[in-house]
């Protein structure tokens, strides 16, 4: 059973990354292959615990989430082996979390991920990094107790936990509901729940916030629509005008604030802000049969495109301190490998077509249409829009912008990170040109 062969490697994995972080990476790769299979042949929690399913669309996603994680290990170098640990920990809680169908373990596990995810951020080199770290502690103690509020008053109200059995009528029920919400929007960095991940995101290891903002936040997106779509379709008024509400203000808002920062992490956690703006635009249109297969499609293109280059902005910080705009001039010339995988992930989460980034942009905005949400959809394009005016002004400055005496010498990718960015860059071009897979795959709920 995956979960079980994840948590025993992450278990193991600190025995062996002190001396050794080659044997440690090969520990954690075999446990996500091994996994891998697992997954293919069905096997599941189900299989020793009840309340656990495991279907078509739960098992691309798990492909989708262990084959990052593979990415994001072989990118590691020394001081980061403790997140190798701390990834097959949130590996084995995000299948579990994927597969659940209980409302009462999709708490435990959420929490359980949240506090996974100050571990993360807990791997401190200097005082930025311990305020990003406290930051996102903060702001993630406090998501956790209006959470654990609001469903302290939906287990009085219900009375089954199980999501196709759960009772979603009723006024309790319903401000059950939008207190959870609160605090599940601090953590898909909602506005106005979003000012942690701004610093947070751009403050601690990148390689921290890659997992963070990529992906734990799109593991995130797909169980929490899972969980709470029985209640998104009750109350079908309240859904759209939240939810639609909420998309605006965050992509536009986080869409202009990155317009204006000069540190290039900054630019990267606004965007992340933004693109759960997009996101939420299936969950505004839930009364569509395309609802989840826009957040499983969004979902799956966005942890390829946000993991791909905060590991790449890793690699850049590490390897020759880049922090700002100006530290990347001339970037085509001194690091061509990097540049590449940059600048096509760039545009894929700019939305460019034949990247994963068009087409679950495509699908999202389709199934807001197919709800009748075309204000909501036109006011997103317009964001797409804006949005690539930043993109491009990074792309601009790494090939045609001479580069600063001495901001940025000659680097080469290592083998493992070159791998790594392989793998993720398959992934946003298979994700922008095959899209039956998803849609073959999607549950219909």
């Amino acid at each position: 059973m995956s979960f079980i062969i994840l948590i025993a490697a992450g278990l193991l994995v600190p025995v062996f990354y002190k001396s050794n972080i080659f044997i440690a990476k090969l520990i954690a790769i075999v446990a996500f292959i091994a996994s891998a299979v697992m997954i293919y042949n069905g096997m599941s929690l189900n299989d020793v615990f009840p309340f656990f399913v495991l279907d078509s669309s739960t098992q691309l996603m798990e492909y989708v989430l262990l084959a990052t994680l593979a990415a994001v290990t072989l990118s590691l170098t020394g001081f980061e082996r403790p997140l190798i640990a701390q990834m097959l920990f949130v590996a084995g809680a995000s299948i579990a979390i994927l597969e659940t169908d209980n409302f009462f373990l999709f708490i435990v596990l959420f929490e359980v991920i949240a506090i996974i995810s100050y571990v993360l951020v807990a791997n401190i080199r200097n005082f930025y990094n311990a305020e990003g770290a406290i930051k996102a502690f903060i702001a993630g103690a406090v998501a956790s107790g209006i959470i654990l509020l609001g469903f302290a008053l939906f287990s009085f109200v219900t009375d089954s936990f199980t999501y196709a059995e759960m009772n979603v009528h009723g006024k309790f029920t319903l401000i059950a509901v939008a207190i959870m919400l609160a605090g599940i929007f601090y953590k898909l960095t909602v506005v106005p729940m979003h000012g942690w991940a701004a610093d947070a995101y751009s403050q601690v290891n990148h390689a921290a916030a890659a997992i963070l903002s990529g992906v734990i936040k799109s593991v995130m997106l797909v169980a929490v629509f899972k969980a709470f779509y029985k209640f998104l379709i009750a109350y079908p008024t309240s859904t759209v005008l939240i939810f639609s509400f909420f998309a605006i203000l965050t992509m536009t808002l986080a869409n202009f604030m990155a317009l204006w920062q000069k540190r290039i992490s900054k630019i990267l956690a606004y965007s992340s802000i933004a693109h759960s703006g997009y996101a939420l635009i299936p969950f505004a249109a839930a009364a569509s049969v395309y609802s989840y297969t826009g957040v499983l499609y969004y979902a799956i293109a966005y942890i390829f495109m946000q993991t791909s280059v905060f590991l790449i902005l890793n690699d850049l910080r590490r390897e020759s301190g880049v922090k700002y705009l100006e530290d990347i001039k001339g970037l085509g010339a001194k690091a061509p490998v990097h540049a590449l995988f940059f600048t096509i992930q760039l545009f894929s989460l700019a939305g460019i077509p034949l990247l994963a980034g068009f087409l679950s942009k495509a699908v999202a905005f389709y199934a807001g249409i197919d709800a009748g949400l075309w204000p909501i959809v036109l006011i997103a394009l317009l964001n797409s829009a804006l949005a690539v005016a930043y993109y491009a002004w990074i792309v601009k400055h790494i090939y045609f912008d001479k580069p600063v005496e001495g901001t940025i010498k000659k680097i080469t990718i290592s083998s493992g990170s070159l791998i790594g960015q392989l793998i993720l860059l398959i992934g946003t071009i298979y994700f922008g040109i095959v899209a039956a897979q998803v849609f073959n795959t999607t549950i219909s709920m």
